[in-house]
């Protein structure tokens, strides 16, 4: 069944956005900021001296001494400065900035040394009396400021994260949007599709999600941000090893604000999918190269929130603490396989690998099910089944009609022949087994 998602999202996706919007204006324009009577809000931060990413000051002469202020975006895509003074790198490259604003987020962090710029979005919001943390300032962080930028520029910021964009550009795939302008407005329209299709994914009947619910996973995930950049800054090294573990405990933050919210982890993986699919069909026409590197910051991501739902629907299932750990082994596989990737197959053959050994624990986990749970699956992905009009739908789509349509389709398929077949188990187990089977499928 498809479900027609427009008074669905009137109702229920508006004030999502609404909220959106609402924790990301301050960014876009001056908005009367609040004084704080003297008493600054600190923003702590640091340049990245990483071997590892390409760093213009460091390449000049060395991170120490660089100016810097902290800025405001306005809605032109201008930056504002609103702190008290500029201040200088130490030998470190550290530094702290001062401002009167007071529960301001999205402030951009810009050192500055001879013609070298860097910048960095400060997701925390700036209190009087307290200090939050900016990300290393890097060529990387550059770029996701950058990006952010012309995006409130254009009128996006209601529908931006700006830890998104920190998230999903890394290193590698910075240095592909700051070599081409095609690639950048590639990457923009792929973001823009991302944000809307995941909007949109929150307004469908069958996540069944309510406004209170979405503004209070909102309101949670700000800690969240703000954590992941304090984060960052603490790293020792800066290494993929040690943002990739920040990124995780994130995403895993994240997950758990949702079940905190009595919202499964699992669908919190179903409309990161949908989005996805959205973000990655829209980027189809981007250079290869360019476009697997940001595919597979996507994916890792990905990769995170589906091994923490996964254990959780395991659990659910009852399964051995063996099982679960094997599930999560399994994960972790999946994202050393895809960080290893250098093509798209060889992407699809990690979520291949992924789907066997999840099918392979279930059938343990569920050991009196196991010849229906294979059952299932061989169905699921027969011609003409679930999983062949999942992919028949989404070739070459950009339509997010279509794409959420097709996902939800596949979802209730899925739920329907699970809970047909597995006649006598409890009704957590079947719930259970279905997720599982969503997951495990939904690539």
């Amino acid at each position: 069944m498809i479900y027609n998602n427009k008074s669905i999202t009137k109702n229920i996706l508006l004030p999502a956005v609404l909220s959106i919007f609402l924790l990301t204006a301050a960014c876009s324009s001056d908005d009367n900021p609040v004084d704080s009577n003297g008493n600054t809000a600190k923003v702590a931060g640091r340049i990245s001296s990483s071997g590892g990413s390409t760093n213009s000051l460091a390449k000049i002469s060395g991170i120490q001494a660089a100016e810097v202020i902290l800025a405001q975006v306005q809605a032109d895509g201008s930056l504002k400065t609103v702190s008290t003074q500029s201040v200088q790198t130490n030998a470190e490259g550290k530094f702290v900035v001062e401002t009167e604003l007071s529960g301001t987020s999205n402030l951009v962090v810009v050192a500055t040394q001879g013609s070298a710029q860097l910048k960095a979005i400060v997701s925390a919001a700036v209190e009087s009396g307290t200090t939050v943390y900016a990300p290393p300032l890097n060529e990387e962080s550059t770029a996701e400021t950058n990006i952010y930028v012309k995006l409130v520029s254009q009128g996006n910021a209601e529908v931006v994260d700006a830890t998104d964009l920190k998230i999903l550009i890394d290193a590698e795939s910075a240095a592909y949007i700051k070599s081409n302008n095609n690639y950048e407005a590639e990457f923009i329209s792929a973001l823009n599709a991302r944000y809307n299709a995941s909007a949109q994914a929150a307004g469908n009947a069958y996540f069944g999600l309510t406004s209170s619910q979405i503004q209070a996973v909102l309101n949670a995930r700000a800690e969240a941000k703000a954590q992941l950049d304090a984060d960052l800054y603490n790293n020792s090294s800066d290494s993929d090893e040690e943002v990739d573990d920040d990124v995780k405990r994130y995403e895993e933050s994240c997950a758990s604000i949702y079940t905190g919210n009595n919202i499964d982890a699992n669908i919190y993986a179903e409309m990161m999918r949908i989005a996805g699919t959205s973000y990655l069909n829209v980027s189809a026409s981007m250079d290869a190269d360019a476009r697997l590197a940001i595919s597979k910051t996507f994916y890792k991501r990905y990769s995170f929130v589906l091994n923490y739902a996964m254990k959780q629907e395991f659990q659910a299932a009852g399964a051995s603490e063996s099982q679960i750990n094997a599930a999560a082994s399994a994960g972790s596989t999946l994202y050393a396989s895809i960080k290893s990737s250098s093509d798209m197959n060889q992407i699809n053959d990690a979520f291949v690998q992924y789907h066997s050994s999840i099918k392979a624990q279930l059938k343990l986990a569920l050991s009196a099910y196991a010849d229906i749970i294979e059952t299932v699956d061989v169905q699921i992905n027969s011609a003409s089944s679930a999983k062949a009009i999942l992919d028949i739908s989404l070739t070459g789509t950009v339509s997010l009609n279509t794409i959420v349509n097709a996902y939800v389709t596949f979802y209730n398929s899925v739920k329907s022949e699970t809970e047909a077949a597995m006649v006598g188990a409890s009704s957590a187990q079947v719930k259970a087994a279905t997720q599982i089977l969503i997951m495990a499928n939904m690539n």
